[in-house]
């Protein structure tokens, strides 16, 4: 058959190939005989739900995967909450089975839930619909060796956290890339595509499926199937240009599943270790104990090596409830919690190795300020224009600095950083603060990192390099691929191409730059 290419988003990268195993929905027209011994079998499949959960967060506490772990015991609580059991027991009574009473009752709960605009709370919509699939089916798995693509229209964090080892990439006709499962793939380096829509639950068990977890593409019958499960490439060696300039390859991490990763695909540490996802669902400020948890095993990982660790980023996308209504965001709203940032500074220590990255930095003063309770190197993040105009007083505070590229696009451009595929880094006006940048980090003699997505875009990594940027901290799976592009480089051929990018009139030059450059 010809192959066919459907659009989604990236959630997870990688790519893989395999059969298409889909999990579909329960029928929600079967009706019950005796509506006593449904109700009674819906409780009892719950119950069954969140003792699977349970066990299955042990598994991933003990090795050591303490995030992905908290985060699938959020389905437990919800297995056992008395709201959903009254929404079952109605359900029940107006005559469905015990399996679409469940789906009904988890379904009409999340709509709840994913109307309400927080995206926290969209989050937990998706992880009560897994708990209902995973209640309501026998959650029967396809004979034979594999490799599958998990086909579905949305998953939950468990329900990726389990899935065997036949499993090479998921592919999910709704979702988004920032919901739980996302989290959970990415730590497990499982390709992963979402918002693919209606087409593909349309395909049939067994049907040839391609995800493409960079692009964002799910391919059907592909003409050229990728590797079952490609082997992620391994960096050896320091990353040097071809003329000698050294450039560190480090590791974006939320937990210490994407820490291992990186680490075995070469990485020299970490760049940028996200604290606040941890604790997204918290009911207040995390307290100094509740931090060691979340760090200690990251830590104990690096053993001396690099670990960049921001302090709570929290606010825009990354709100908890308790913060609801804020305005702030970064360290102007950690300096106004000033308890909360030392219980973290006082957590996070001062071990070899450890450096702490300040997010949204407004100016040197900021720096100033928690350097007041912590001896460990302090990095500035810099994510607005504003910031890049004060990138020399910033330096001279600061220890190291680290641009947010992501942040900094949106903020000069003038855009939403999650439209997809709507920006492009290499925009000269956006090139023009990275060069600002990277001209006081040398004239302070400090380390640059970039951290954003820009450090692995292959058309970014000549440019930043030629800027001035010596670091560059990326997801685990492009670790090695970073490592390789560095080395093709020569940093002098790099300086002049960006420079003459920085000058360009606009984007369509730059990319004719690019091309002649054979980037």
């Amino acid at each position: 058959m010809a192959e066919r290419r459907l659009s989604g988003l990236a959630a997870a990268p990688g790519v893989a190939g395999g059969a298409v195993w889909r999990i579909g929905a329960v029928d929600s027209g079967a009706h019950a005989g005796d509506p006593a011994a449904e109700l009674a079998d819906a409780r009892a499949r719950l119950a069954r739900a969140g003792d699977e959960l349970t066990a299955l967060a042990d598994r991933l506490r003990a090795d050591g995967a303490t995030e992905q772990a908290d985060i699938v015991e959020t389905g437990v609580l919800m297995a056992a909450d008395p709201a959903l059991d009254v929404a079952v027991e109605a359900a029940v009574a107006r005559g469905l089975a015990a399996p679409p009473a469940i789906l009904e009752a988890t379904d009409q709960l999340a709509d709840t839930l994913a109307a309400i605009d927080d995206p926290v709370l969209a989050a937990r919509a998706d992880d009560v619909r897994s708990l209902g699939r995973r209640a309501a089916s026998d959650r029967a798995t396809p004979t034979g060796s594999g490799p599958f693509i998990l086909v579905a229209q949305d998953l939950g964090p468990a329900d990726v956290a389990e899935l065997d080892e036949r499993v090479a990439g998921i592919a999910l006709a709704a979702g988004g890339p920032s919901a739980h499962a996302a989290v959970i793939a990415r730590g497990l380096g499982l390709p992963m595509v979402v918002g693919v829509g209606a087409p593909l639950l349309e395909l049939a068990d067994g049907t040839s499926l391609a995800v493409d977890g960079d692009r964002g593409d799910a391919v059907v019958d592909p003409t050229t199937p990728p590797p079952v499960r490609q082997t992620r490439a391994v960096a050896t060696g320091p990353a040097v240009t071809r003329d000698g300039v050294r450039v560190r390859i480090l590791v974006n991490a939320a937990g210490p599943a994407e820490v291992r990763a990186g680490l075995a695909a070469g990485a020299e540490g970490v760049g940028l270790l996200r604290t606040e996802l941890a604790f997204l669902d918290a009911p207040d400020w995390p307290d100094e104990p509740a931090h060691r948890r979340r760090l200690e095993p990251v830590l104990e990982l690096l053993a001396g090596r690099i670990a960049t660790v921001r302090v709570l980023d929290f606010g825009g996308d990354k709100t908890p409830p308790f913060l609801q209504g804020i305005s702030e965001r970064g360290i102007a709203l950690l300096l106004g919690q000033p308890e909360a940032l030392a219980a973290q500074l006082r957590a996070i220590g001062t071990a070899d190795g450890i450096r702490v990255l300040l997010p949204l930095v407004r100016d040197a003063a900021d720096v100033e300020a928690v350097r007041a309770h912590t001896t460990a190197p302090l990095g500035a993040m810099i994510e607005t224009a504003a910031a890049a105009a004060r990138a020399d007083e910033i330096a001279a505070a600061a220890d190291f600095l680290s641009i947010g590229t992501n942040d900094l696009t949106a903020d000069v451009l003038g855009v939403d950083r999650f439209a997809p595929g709507t920006v492009a880094t290499y925009d000269p006006r956006v090139l023009a603060q990275i060069a600002r940048v990277g001209e006081a980090a040398n004239a302070r003699g400090r380390v640059l990192e970039v951290c954003g997505e820009a450090a692995s875009d292959p058309r970014m990594v000549p440019l930043l390099v030629g800027l001035g940027v010596t670091e560059l901290s990326v997801g685990a799976a492009r670790v090695a691929e970073t490592h390789a592009a560095v080395r093709a480089l020569d940093s002098g051929a790099a300086s002049e191409l960006a420079r003459a990018a920085v000058a360009a009139p606009d984007l369509a030059a730059v990319e004719r730059l690019l091309g002649e450059a054979g980037h």
